[in-house]
């Protein structure tokens, strides 16, 4: 689970996210954006963005990763106990209800923003095609899409679920870290990666921002997991 969790999710994490488009919502807006492919733009960061049936299927990946790796951090903590002292103890446990609730508000925001949105995209697109709607319903359709993106509660960008999840991102790690570190459960430098790791995911999981956190992330386990197995040599 250790490297299922903290190295195969982060790693494919950075791979996906890569093409996942970000800075849209302004200009052109999330609807035109989003509706249609999209070459590399410096502007909106990924390398490449495929169409709506792309958004659909990145999100159905994104979603079970994530939670992968709120379980590996909470992997990061499940050997700090009370012998290691009452604030590295509370450091653990407030790492574990910061990835619980990172767990559920991330997962509501792919959901919303990223699995129905994409679906809905292109169920309106298929209904288009086929004569279905009218383009004044189209025009509705997009107006209530791009309300519902922007709106402050479930919104892709800003909202309560978005800012909600992504602090408690850097809190699951930041206070994993602290744990480790008042337990002696690995090299500062190791724990300060994954402390930044969480910080730069609560900036944004789109390009480039999510790749370059996932990759610290998998950067760290990897380190601390080297330095676990060099202290366990090194006990007679």
């Amino acid at each position: 689970m250790w490297w299922l969790c903290l190295l195969v999710a982060p790693l494919v994490l950075a791979v996906i996210e890569l093409f996942h488009p970000a800075e849209f919502t302004e200009h052109p807006g999330m609807y035109q954006y989003l509706s249609q492919p999209e070459a590399h733009d410096a502007a909106h960061k990924a390398l490449a963005y495929f169409g709506p049936d792309w958004w659909f299927t990145l999100h159905m990946i994104q979603t079970p990763m994530m939670a992968l790796v709120a379980v590996g951090v909470w992997l990061l903590v499940s050997d700090v106990r009370t012998v290691h002292g009452a604030l590295a103890v509370a450091c653990a446990w407030l790492s574990r209800l910061a990835a619980f609730v990172f767990l559920i508000y991330y997962t509501v925001l792919d959901a919303i923003g990223g699995i129905g949105l994409g679906r809905t995209i292109v169920l309106t697109q298929d209904m288009v095609a086929r004569g279905e709607l009218s383009d004044q319903e189209l025009q509705g359709i997009i107006v209530a899409l791009d309300a519902t993106w922007t709106d402050p509660w479930v919104g892709g960008v800003g909202s309560f679920v978005s800012e909600t999840g992504s602090w408690a991102a850097f809190a699951m790690t930041a206070l994993a870290a602290a744990a480790r570190f008042f337990a002696k459960q690995g090299p500062w430098a190791a724990l300060v990666l994954l402390g930044v790791a969480g910080w730069i995911l609560q900036l944004s999981h789109a390009a480039l921002h999510g790749p370059f956190a996932f990759m610290l992330l998998a950067a760290a386990a990897i380190w601390l997991a080297w330095w676990e197995r060099q202290q366990a040599k090194a006990t007679p």
